[in-house]
């Protein structure tokens, strides 16, 4: 690399930074309503509610389309679309 017309060697440079411990949430977990929440998007078939939390999955084989997983924010109902 050059920088300012002198060669600099950035073979053996090492970062001075920690990295910090991050919290995150589990995504998997059945009780819980995860995803990103749509208004007007879906209609809860149990409650008939229009804002809903949804992610995508892929529940088969890599060359098939992904599974739409969806949870009503109401009532939590859970339901699947292919």
């Amino acid at each position: 690399m050059k920088m300012d017309g002198k060669e600099i060697d950035l073979s053996k440079t090492k970062t001075t930074t920690k990295a910090e411990k991050r919290e995150y949430e589990i995504i998997k977990d059945s009780d819980q309503r995860k995803g990103v929440l749509s208004t007007e998007s879906y209609m809860c078939p149990k409650c008939d509610c229009t804002d809903v939390y949804f992610y995508l999955e892929q529940t088969r084989s890599s060359d098939e389309p992904e599974t739409r997983m969806l949870t009503c924010k109401d009532c939590g109902h859970g339901w699947r679309e292919y």
